[in-house]
């Protein structure tokens, strides 16, 4: 039996298939080490301690005294208490977390376990490039809830992330946990980063995409994927995830894509070009994003490709919006942006279209002055939030900034739910070279 402790309470934690069944003295029950491990992160113990020493009236409170982001904390204590491991008292608006237990047993035979090694132990390490608002971040990351449906913390410990876009940089300190600096990346800079398991990084992507100048690899911003090759050649990651835009694999007839693939390669990797349509992984948003999976030499194997599961039956607009028409809820994070949309009347600009209800939107754009998208029903342009659902951002991310500000975060960004199931087809990966 192992033990994780910051009091005197005590909760007997049973692993379901890893501890004997006869036990009848466990408190609760998680299916494996790897969730423990998510759930009862040291972070997560620092916070559970901090409820029971100075008992936060609610949750603006505790993100005072933790530093934690106000959206980060609610979807942290909404799984400790899924997971029965704090009680949440309502008062009208607000919730409070109450201390359930505070220490925890962990009982675990190993002689059921097949010999695997404790997933506690398994925590890898990243640094982000090129970060924007995190949502290739944020499938690393996991814990978040998109829609009804959960997706559980995956076993990545950032250690730095580094976006030059002050927006981005404020919009990421309001959501997500993460240690992120304000960088211009250069090549000159890397190699005084932190070393990592894994890199990811999007890197710039105007030059590349079939709405932008197309100069390639002719421009200093076409050759910012130089970066991630400086540290790979210095740091020498176990896995690179890099993510740019279809489009780049067709320019100058693959020449650009080739250059790019050769030049990780030449740092002693293996690389895969993933192709991936983010409807068949269960976005609701016609867009498709090219990852280059960069694996060490060294490494037996490589990643599999993420097995689309949707094909066939997409998630159409209406599904992942039609209750946003007429809400009304003021408790709901970002609420004023629901009604920022534009009244205009449909444009003569390049992709100006109704949604269509039961087909997923088109590609949510960054400029906001092209491609347009109108709702599928209701005589008015998408919203912000909207437009965030369709990316597959939870609710409770918040985009604080003007609207033009947030449609280009929003539409520069990963879905998270695509980066979500990348992330889960690295981890599988790095798990067993253990």
């Amino acid at each position: 039996m192992s033990e994780v402790g910051i009091g005197v309470s005590s909760c007997i934690i049973g692993i379901k298939g890893q501890s004997p069944s006869s036990i009848n003295q466990v408190d609760v029950w998680f299916d494996s080490l790897k969730s423990i491990a998510s759930v009862l992160s040291e972070e997560n113990q620092n916070l559970l301690k901090t409820i029971a020493d100075k008992k936060p009236e609610n949750i603006t409170e505790l993100s005072e005294l933790t530093g934690r982001a106000v959206s980060n904390l609610s979807r942290t204590i909404k799984t400790l208490e899924k997971h029965g491991l704090i009680d949440i008292e309502s008062f009208g608006k607000s919730i409070r977390p109450k201390i359930k237990y505070s220490k925890f047993n962990i009982l675990c035979d190993l002689s059921l376990n097949d010999g695997k090694k404790d997933l506690l132990e398994n925590k890898f390490t990243l640094v982000s490039m090129f970060t924007g608002v995190g949502g290739l971040d944020m499938g690393f990351e996991g814990g978040f809830t998109y829609k009804d449906q959960s997706f559980e913390s995956q076993p990545f410990s950032t250690l730095a992330a580094y976006e030059k876009d002050e927006k981005c940089v404020e919009t990421i300190k309001k959501n997500l946990d993460i240690p992120i600096s304000q960088v211009e990346l250069s090549e000159e800079l890397v190699n005084d980063f932190p070393s990592a398991d894994v890199l990811i990084g999007g890197f710039p992507c105007q030059d590349f995409s079939s709405c932008g100048p197309k100069r390639g690899l002719s421009s200093d911003r076409g050759q910012l994927y130089k970066v991630l090759v400086r540290y790979m050649q210095h740091h020498k990651p176990k896995i690179v995830c890099a993510e740019n835009v279809p489009n780049l694999a067709r320019m100058q007839k693959g020449a650009v894509l080739e250059t790019i693939v050769n030049d990780f390669r030449e740092q002693g990797y293996k690389v895969q070009v993933w192709d991936l349509f983010a409807p068949d992984y269960g976005v609701p948003q016609s867009r498709r994003r090219l990852f280059f999976v960069c694996t060490r030499n060294d490494l037996e194997g490589e990643p599999l490709k993420p097995e689309p599961k949707f094909v066939g039956m997409h998630r159409g607009t209406k599904w992942a919006i039609e209750d946003l028409e007429k809400v009304i809820d003021e408790t709901i994070p970002n609420q004023s942006q629901y009604f920022k949309a534009s009244k205009a009347k449909k444009g003569n600009g390049q992709g100006d279209e109704h949604c269509k209800a039961d087909e997923p939107s088109y590609t949510i754009r960054a400029n906001a002055k092209s491609r347009v998208q109108f709702h599928y029903e209701l005589d008015r342009r998408l919203t912000i939030r909207e437009c965030a659902r369709l990316q597959t951002f939870p609710d409770s991310f918040i985009f604080p900034h003007s609207a033009t500000s947030n449609v280009m975060q929003i539409g520069n960004a990963v879905p998270p739910m695509l980066s979500y199931e990348v992330a889960t087809s690295i981890r599988e990966f790095l798990l067993k070279q253990d």
